[in-house]
């Protein structure tokens, strides 16, 4: 009985660290395919933009922060027209968060910017989380919730190995079963 359990035990470790990597990877490819909005400095060096609901309506009062990796680099409250401006902000790639909404966004210094990039950065504040696997993804994005398990790389790390242990030891218990007795 005492030796059941223990197998038990191993195979709901196992599984459960293995669910892990299942969640994890297809969470990843999603972040990676999010859409990239160009915006091009001012000739001073300003990113200008706005802030507006799903209906297009200004946002004032609004936080806007600005994160280069998990690093907040830049943060401005938008004006009652739901207008902000960012001065001091080097070209590269950052993510705009209003609320729940994320934005990825390069940008570019004046006179280095693509055809397409834009001069004001327009961010939907709150627009609705789309799921699915569409080519054309929105540029809005949400990062996992502060009690997802599986949130942490360090926990994911973790329930990998342990997963790993727990599978080499399952094998191992399998493998060391007692001989039938002879008749």
């Amino acid at each position: 009985m005492k030796h059941s359990s223990a197998r038990r035990l191993v195979v709901f470790l196992t599984m459960t660290s293995l669910l892990g990597i299942q969640v994890r990877l297809p969470a990843a490819g999603l972040v990676a395919s999010a859409k990239v909005v160009d915006v091009v400095l001012s000739p001073d060096g300003t990113l200008a933009g706005r802030v507006v609901d799903t209906r297009h309506r200004p946002r004032g009062g609004t936080v806007v922060n600005v994160h280069r990796g998990r690093r907040v680099v830049a943060r401005t409250r938008t004006d009652a027209d739901g207008r902000y401006a960012i001065t001091d902000l080097p070209g590269g790639l950052y993510q705009f968060r209003v609320g729940d909404s994320l934005t990825l966004v390069r940008v570019w210094s004046a006179g280095t910017a693509p055809r397409g990039a834009d001069s004001l950065l327009r961010v939907v504040a709150d627009a609705p989380v789309v799921r699915g696997q569409d080519e054309e993804s929105p540029s809005e994005t949400t990062e996992p919730s502060p009690g997802d398990l599986f949130a942490s790389p360090i926990t994911s790390t973790v329930l990998v190995f342990a997963g790993i242990a727990g599978a080499i030891f399952l094998i191992a218990e399998l493998d060391d079963d007692d001989p039938p007795a002879s008749p």
